[in-house]
């Protein structure tokens, strides 16, 4: 493509990509003198991000970004249809290890449109010099919107007043306000913090943070740290996980930790469903121990005979990992997946996780 044409489809990256910067680095103006020449050796592989995986966006809106960067991109849905000289691979929910990096042994990079990472073998990318970029905090608004609404939901019985008007019954359990409860956060990072400022406005009670990185922004929203996670449990009336998953927080919420909750607890899980010991939640539940709201599981989707299913929903509230799936959440997704594609074609330095 002549460079005045592949400048006029730089520009019109601009109106898709904006001034969203999910890292540290170049703008979109001055990547595109930087980005030519690159693309006759590339070749971009969309893995699973259609019917079959978690959708990126539209086939034609995917398309129409890719092909304004000179690239047609390879749609593929069974791991052994990735081509052997694929460069750049796109993927969403995709465990990304060892057998798809011996498929694709030109592989310089996996932009893994999600913030967690916690099913990419780093790594084995490592090894192999893979590059490896996600889009940190596209979500943190609307996944933190949706832990508020399931604690709302629980303390007011939404569940149960539908239920009852269906079944012709005009009347609902007691409710109960936000207001004077204390709040719980395990794990206060971008998520958590926003969940800080959001039930300050509601006026708690009390906030409480469990955390390994302790941020004063938290004590400046009203909220304190806690050493104990215990102690956490033990002291609150509502508990939210936002812990990413790694080898120190698999399994961290145990039978052992979820006891100590009291029966008018509130339980919400909105991180990685790894987190938590799912059959000791199931348990407790089904004894009608305290509520719970899950937004996230350890295998997605919910297995048929998965014990979680059989739990009343007045107890259990759940969603299929939506919490990042607002509009405006996944446009922002989009829009830093390309960005960080951007950078890599015109040759820039991008902060690989893998690193």
């Amino acid at each position: 493509m002549a460079w005045t044409a592949e400048k006029a489809a730089l520009r019109r990256l601009r109106r898709v990509v904006g001034a969203v910067a999910p890292c540290a680095g170049p703008s979109i103006g001055e990547l595109e003198g930087e980005a030519i020449g690159r693309y006759a050796a590339v070749k971009v592989v969309l893995l699973r991000i259609g019917e079959r995986g978690v959708p990126l966006a539209s086939k034609v809106e995917v398309d129409k970004l890719f092909q304004q960067r000179s690239l047609q991109p390879v749609w593929v849905e069974e791991v052994d249809d990735i081509p052997p000289d694929a460069t750049i691979i796109v993927t969403t929910g995709t465990p990304i290890g060892p057998e798809i990096l011996d498929k694709a042994p030109k592989l310089d990079l996996v932009a893994v449109a999600f913030t967690g990472v916690d099913h990419i073998d780093l790594p084995a990318c490592r090894a192999r010099g893979v590059k490896v970029v996600n889009v940190p905090n596209y979500s943190t608004d609307a996944t933190a919107e949706l832990a508020v609404g399931m604690v709302l939901s629980h303390l007011r019985r939404l569940p149960r007043c539908h239920q009852n008007i269906k079944d012709g019954i005009w009347a609902c359990p007691p409710q109960e306000d936000l207001q004077d409860k204390t709040v719980g956060i395990v794990g206060v990072g971008r998520i958590g913090m926003r969940l800080a400022e959001l039930f300050k406005a509601f006026k708690v009670k009390a906030l409480m943070g469990y955390s390994l990185a302790q941020d004063a922004a938290f004590t400046a929203n009203g909220g304190m740290y806690v050493e104990s996670l215990a102690g956490l449990f033990l002291d609150c009336d509502i508990v939210i996980i936002c812990l990413p998953l790694t080898t120190k927080t698999k399994g961290l919420i145990s039978l052992k930790i979820l006891e100590l909750l009291r029966p008018e607890c509130i339980f919400v899980n909105v991180s990685r469903g790894g987190v938590v010991d799912e059959a000791a939640l199931a348990k407790l539940l089904s004894q009608g121990r305290f509520r719970a709201a899950l937004d996230v599981f350890g295998t997605e989707p919910l297995a048929s005979n998965d014990p979680l299913r059989t739990v009343p929903t007045d107890a259990l509230l759940m969603t299929p990992h939506v919490g990042y799936q607002s509009e405006n959440s996944l446009n922002k997704r989009l829009d830093m997946t390309v960005k960080n594609i951007l950078a890599y074609l015109a040759g820039q330095a991008i902060h690989s996780i893998a690193a």
